[in-house]
């Protein structure tokens, strides 16, 4: 993804040395990253215009002028075909999950290193969902009522697979999937695909009672 093309990135926090920690990291991941920079969330939803589009889009939950997860909500509506990582102090289960439900593509506490950071931001360009790895894991309500062909579809869900191959894979319908999908948003009480996986996704790597 973005393969032969300059990789356009805003970075918003309100501590400059951050910011210029957060350009050291995506730079590693890509050389020819070029940046915009805002310390406040009125810079930031300012630069996020028609006329100024961007490719990645990190940003501090805790900026000024945001009042928490309303200024996140503004900037998915602002640049909904952006991903956005939430890059932040705050690591505990209610605020990444309420992150997740604003439709951002990632997150990452502040307290980890470059390796893991450049992991995350690797994995969301490639148009994948990244998680702390703080052992913090995540279990969705409902996630127990799975049966055991809907858990098959939820973890195909999670490799990326489409509808067509997730039918192909299991031998079924790709209609029988759709049904299975519907099932599984109601039951994981969540309102799309994406938001399936990135719930489930710490209990996927569980093993099964």
């Amino acid at each position: 993804m973005y393969e032969g093309m300059k990789l356009r990135v805003l970075v918003a926090d309100d501590h400059p040395l951050y910011r210029e920690a957060l350009r050291r990291v995506v730079g590693d991941v890509r050389a020819d990253a070029e940046f915009a920079e805002a310390a406040d969330y009125a810079e930031l939803l300012a630069r996020t215009t028609e006329d100024e589009r961007f490719d990645l889009i990190l940003v501090d939950l805790m900026m000024p002028g945001g009042d928490e997860f309303n200024g996140l909500v503004t900037l998915r509506k602002r640049a909904p075909l952006t991903p956005v990582i939430v890059v932040s102090s705050r690591t505990d289960r209610a605020s990444i999950e309420r992150a997740i439900s604003c439709g951002v593509a990632g997150y990452i506490p502040k307290s980890a290193s470059k390796t893991v950071m450049a992991r995350a931001i690797r994995s969301v360009l490639a148009g994948d969902v990244s998680l702390p790895e703080n052992g913090e894991r995540i279990r969705p309500a409902g996630s127990e009522q799975l049966t055991p062909r809907q858990y098959a579809v939820l973890e195909q869900l999670a490799r990326g697979n489409s509808n067509r191959q997730i039918a192909t894979d299991l031998g079924i319908e790709e209609i029988t999937v759709k049904a299975h999908i519907s099932a599984i948003l109601r039951k994981l009480k969540v309102k799309n695909r994406l938001q399936a996986v990135v719930a489930s996704r710490a209990f996927l790597d569980q093993p099964r009672a």
